[in-house]
């Protein structure tokens, strides 16, 4: 059987095809695409005409490949711009209007579910896990574990991403001083208190998901073209981090995008984003994270299967 998830975020729009068989999930196909429906929606309050319109191109192109793939199945959501936009069910209606493709808004303890159970059921950690899913418009933190069955204990959705920290602090050419202290500021005031909900304890794993830690991966590991095999369960010190944290708040746009391992369309956002994870680990007081390539489109690709 051959099953296919689509993730439409704020920033990129995703697809996994997935063939299930002798109860195994095989990769067929990860795609993505940056749309950035995100784009000033913090502003405005709603999805652009010119984001809608580069979605639906994805899309159709997304469609496309499930039908030359024989996908008998398939799921997509919409996370945090599609819920989070005044004009989300005209979004909505485009969509299905011009490709076909029904797309289901999620909550945020929805999308923390599902990044959870995509980004922990394959791994084999004996104790707490802590997903940490940065997004363009959100950050999820889910905390549980996946012994003999998944359990949830803490899930957490705040609207904090690499789009809208970038947009309101980052300048295109780069921040100054004055501006990456008050984004540090802003951020450690708005994560902590979730973070005095996880605790910091020395028994907990963290799982890094998204486009903000499989880039900086990406980055650390120099690649020419993205490998998922090397960034899947690379470990991500704190120090390392910091190294290319401070190498690109020091880099103009034009040649930050040229950075080994950075893809060009992430450069104006991930600052921001890399400053998020920064300070979840100096909150948690942990020296690494884990790089997962298993996220929310591999929690969809479970629920269309019953085991």
């Amino acid at each position: 059987m051959k099953i296919a998830a689509i993730d439409i975020g704020t920033n990129s729009t995703r697809l996994l095809i997935s063939e299930f068989k002798n109860s195994i999930f095989h990769t067929l196909e990860r795609e993505m695409k940056i749309n950035r429906i995100g784009k000033n929606l913090k502003i405005s309050g709603k999805i652009s005409y010119d984001s809608a319109q580069a979605v639906s191109d994805t899309l159709k192109k997304y469609k496309a490949l499930l039908e030359s793939r024989g996908v008998t199945r398939y799921r997509a959501v919409g996370t945090n711009a599609v819920r989070k936009a005044m004009n989300s069910q005209w979004f909505i209606s485009y969509i299905k209007e011009s490709t076909g493709i029904k797309i289901g808004s999620i909550t945020g303890e929805e999308e923390a579910h599902l990044t959870f159970y995509g980004a922990s059921r394959s791994l084999d950690i004996p104790k707490s896990i802590l997903v940490v899913d940065i997004g363009g418009g959100s950050t999820e933190f889910i905390l549980g574990s996946n012994g003999n069955s998944l359990e949830i204990n803490m899930a957490e959705s705040l609207d904090i991403g690499c789009v809208n920290l970038s947009e309101e602090f980052i300048k295109d050419e780069g921040p100054d001083k004055i501006e990456l202290e008050k984004m540090y500021s802003y951020i450690c005031n708005y994560i902590s208190g979730t973070i005095d909900l996880i605790g910091r304890r020395s028994d907990i794993a963290i799982i890094g998901v998204a486009g903000t830690v499989t880039t900086l991966a990406a980055i650390d590991l120099e690649l020419e073209e993205y490998d998922s095999s090397r960034i899947h369960l690379h470990r991500l010190t704190r120090e390392k981090i910091s190294v290319i944290y401070r190498r690109l708040c020091s880099t103009p746009l034009n040649e930050r995008k040229k950075i080994r391992g950075l893809e060009p369309g992430r450069a104006d956002i991930i600052i921001g984003g890399s400053a998020i994870l920064l300070e979840i680990l100096r909150q948690l007081d942990k020296d690494s994270i884990i790089v997962s390539e298993q996220d929310i489109l591999d929690g969809i690709i479970y629920t269309l299967v019953k085991f």
